[in-house]
């Protein structure tokens, strides 16, 4: 799972305004091209050919996956937002499985990157149906190129994502802390997070033994600060422990 926009937050922050969409991108919009014609060298699957199922795989941990590291400045960053998983209708749009905790905002975006693609693409239309987005791109017309295009990621430059609230951080900017607790003692390092209907789980491995989990509140995550590349934590303690 790539790293995406979804935050973590410490629950004690103050109600934040609505916020500004982002600015229009400055200069003119490069052409890119067109899926749809067969210019990116992707070839369509053969008539008569049957697609072969994939193999179920366990998901990698997300420090196992692309990223940069926690401190970086998010303007610097490329965050992915969403998964394309299917089409929808008949004139390229693609059915979005989202990544972001802020699907609003996303709205409002003018241009997004498609898979590892350097150069972004112009949203032609965003909308949100049944907890997903549905989003048309620049130079994806057909639902062929998009059948062709599942499992790829959608991404923004950082600069066009919303400002962080205080106490708030991308996702990126946790993945490979290192946790220590409030003796100083080193108790490893972030790697997966699990998402849950309440409090977010962070997951600490040790050089040795069972992975540590720590849910994301503020009894729990004392602090945290991706430029120093650590936090402070209070493991929960059990009763008969």
């Amino acid at each position: 799972m790539p790293r995406s926009t979804s935050r973590i937050e410490r629950p004690d922050r103050r109600p934040k305004p609505p916020p500004p969409a982002p600015p229009e991108p400055a200069g003119p919009l490069i052409n890119v091209p067109d899926l749809s014609s067969g210019e990116s060298g992707d070839s369509a699957a053969q008539p008569g050919t049957r697609r072969q199922p994939r193999p179920r795989r366990t998901p990698p941990r997300l420090a196992d996956t692309p990223g940069p590291e926690p401190d970086t400045p998010p303007r610097q960053v490329m965050l992915t937002v969403g998964t394309i998983v299917s089409p929808h209708g008949v004139r390229g749009e693609m059915n979005v499985r989202l990544q972001s905790d802020d699907p609003e905002h996303l709205l409002t975006i003018k241009r997004l990157y498609l898979g590892d693609e350097t150069t972004p693409r112009a949203v032609l239309g965003a909308r949100l149906h049944a907890g997903h987005a549905l989003i048309r791109l620049q130079g994806v017309s057909t639902p062929e190129t998009v059948d062709r295009l599942r499992g790829l990621p959608l991404r923004m430059r950082g600069s066009d994502a919303r400002p962080l609230a205080a106490n708030e951080y991308f996702l990126y900017q946790v993945i490979g802390l290192e946790a220590f607790d409030e003796a100083g003692a080193r108790l490893g390092r972030v790697t997966d997070l699990i998402e849950t209907g309440a409090n977010d789980v962070l997951v600490v491995t040790p050089d040795e033994g069972a992975d540590l989990l720590l849910p994301s509140h503020p009894d729990v995550i004392l602090e945290l600060d991706p430029s120093a590349g650590r936090l402070v934590v209070r493991p929960l303690t059990f009763y008969g422990e």
